[in-house]
């Protein structure tokens, strides 16, 4: 590949690329702002960025596991913030293995197991994860046959098909994947003009 192919290629990059999104969210006030238009109800007031392409591995013959974005809140709840550019059919598992992943760093030695840290994981994803048409997606546990009972175990998923119209999911965070999927954009979201 010539360079002007490449030069071209790195123009037209968006924060979809996984060397740009692990970039931007490097910055501490960006992904704040993130997660507060994901999580408003949290009232995230700071975080700690962890670390960016954080690998875990709990032994040497072990899968190790690689997150994106690892970040920390002033509550101590732990983020993974994944981009999804392929559908490999395995989200599930994957969430599985990344959740279990952050639960080991949300448990402390000697701690009782109710007060163990939250668990977040949240896929931006360029495709429909479970082809239902729906732009957001929540997973978390339940007991069967009693979905409204409260299993409250920490952990939580959340899904955004970036390439859905549907605009479900209230303008704010709307903005954000309008960007992801370079749609037209709200010149008057001074979040999304310093993601731009």
């Amino acid at each position: 590949m010539n360079k002007t192919n490449l030069e071209r290629r790195w123009e037209e990059a968006g924060l979809t690329d996984d060397f740009i999104f692990s970039k931007v969210f490097l910055d501490p006030e960006i992904t704040l702002e993130l997660l507060r238009r994901i999580f408003p109800e949290l009232a995230i007031e700071g975080i700690k960025i962890l670390n960016s392409q954080q690998e875990f591995k709990s032994t040497y013959d072990v899968k190790s596991v690689r997150f994106d974005i690892y970040v920390e809140d002033h509550t101590n709840n732990h983020y993974n913030i994944e981009m999804q550019v392929a559908n490999h059919h395995n989200l599930p598992q994957r969430n599985r293995f990344y959740q279990s992943s952050l639960a080991t760093a949300a448990y402390t030695k000697g701690q009782n197991y109710s007060h163990a840290d939250n668990t977040f994981v949240i896929f931006f994803c360029c495709f429909d994860p479970f082809g239902l048409g729906e732009q957001r997606y929540e997973s978390k546990r339940m007991l069967n046959y009693y979905p409204n009972y409260p299993y409250n175990d920490g952990e939580k998923t959340i899904f955004f098909d970036i390439t859905n119209l549907r605009k479900t999911i209230g303008p704010r965070m709307q903005h954000v994947l309008d960007l992801l999927a370079n749609r037209k954009l709200d010149e008057e979201d001074d979040f999304i003009i310093q993601l731009k």
